[in-house]
């Protein structure tokens, strides 16, 4: 498997909780940057040769996405195809803020292949939009579902975010039964993590604010367990709910199994070859790297990159235990995990499982393909507990 990710840094406006890789005000280097993009894509192709995968998932990330038009999307698009060549069948996402939407828009997006809508509602409540800083209202984002169906979208993600500053049950519990009726394929739920320097952590620290309580999230948390699970939804993920194993997020599953995958763009990251890159952040810096390369780099090497990191076996070992454990129905597979390292983590990792299966934080299941390690449900309440055995 073989994912590519396409980081569009660019917003409306910031968010007060956002402390992303990305810019308010700066919509006039888009074209430049798309170009930018296209070079730094195919230059990798140049860099992988003949034997390139081509890709499975595609997925434009952000920022904002849905702040290009239909015709920047399908450049590199095509740009990807033409490089690495597109699966048939491929899962093509691109993450969408209401506000930034219209149904003309949307159609262009899903007639230039793009299959998959991640929708960032965040919540339905216009006094909660306020102050996260959102840039649409509760009837954008009611609007930006409904043009989502008519363009023909059949896979449609929902982000919201519990435990605000203030936030009741109740008032999440709403949010929650709202998002339901519209009956989305996928649903990407999160609790508000409050980044340090944000207009949000300010605003905490200065009193303006109450800061956010754990004990009520940790409620808010397991009131999402239960309604979504009532209304026909898997867990699959510590953050994310699917419909069916169809309706998963094949590319962020990349991401957890840790295939192979490649970052494009200001401040992406990717892993492939046991090499771990992060791109500059800076939009004219990360379009002039790629405007002057001229040195010839291995795979997936850039002259994008600030930082590289070539991963021993151990830690591969380590990110590949720690991050398959987010995944809460399959986990590990000890199949797997065998076919990628040659051996077993039963024994590679006996003193960890030994001690998290004495605190009832993981367990064995059984899959056609054998037995998997994955997070009890006590696990899954406490996931870092478990996470920081393989750290």
């Amino acid at each position: 498997m073989f994912s590519v990710y396409i980081h569009v840094p660019f917003c409306a406006r910031r968010c007060q909780y956002c402390d992303f890789i990305t810019y308010a005000g700066m919509l006039d280097l888009l074209p430049a940057y798309v170009n930018a993009a296209a070079g730094e894509l195919s230059r990798l192709g140049i860099a992988a040769g003949k034997g390139a995968a081509p890709a499975d998932t595609v997925y434009f990330g952000g920022g904002t996405p849905s702040l290009m038009n239909a015709r920047q999307v399908g450049f590199l698009l095509d740009a990807t195809s033409r490089t690495f060549g597109i699966e048939p069948g491929a899962e093509i996402s691109l993450e969408a803020n209401p506000g930034t939407l219209n149904l003309e828009k949307l159609e262009g997006f899903r007639a230039g292949g793009v299959n998959r809508l991640s929708l960032g509602i965040q919540s339905f409540s216009e006094a909660e939009l306020a102050l996260l800083g959102r840039s649409h209202s509760r009837l954008e984002a009611e609007e930006s579902i409904r043009w989502a169906r008519q363009a023909g979208f059949e896979q449609i993600s929902l982000d919201l975010i519990f435990g605000l500053p203030g936030q009741s049950l109740d008032a999440w519990r709403k949010t929650l039964l709202e998002a339901l009726q519209y009956y989305p394929q996928h649903l990407s739920v999160y609790s508000l993590i409050v980044e340090e320097g944000t207009p949000l952590e300010k605003q905490i620290a200065n009193g303006r604010l109450p800061k956010p309580d754990d004990d009520q999230a940790a409620d808010m948390y397991e009131l999402t367990q239960q309604l979504l699970a009532e209304a026909g939804y898997t867990q699959y993920e510590i953050s994310n709910w699917a419909l069916n194993e169809g309706c998963e997020s094949r590319h962020n599953k990349a991401y957890w199994k840790t295939t192979p995958y490649l970052g494009i763009g200001a401040g992406a990251h990717s892993f492939a070859r046991a090499w771990r890159t992060e791109n500059v952040p800076g939009i004219a810096e990360y379009c002039a790297r790629i405007a002057n390369w001229s040195e010839d780099l291995a795979f997936p090497l850039s002259a994008a990159n600030s930082q590289r990191t070539e991963l021993d076996l151990r830690t591969q070992m380590q990110e590949c235990m720690l991050l398959g454990l987010r995944l809460t129905r399959e986990g590990v597979s000890l199949a797997e995990f065998s076919r990628r390292f040659g051996l077993d983590a039963r024994e590679v990792f006996a003193v960890e499982i030994r001690r998290l299966q004495q605190r009832q934080l993981i367990e064995f299941a059984q899959f056609p393909d054998g037995p998997h390690i994955r997070l009890t449900r006590k696990g899954i309440i406490v996931g870092n507990q478990a996470f920081m055995e393989f750290v």
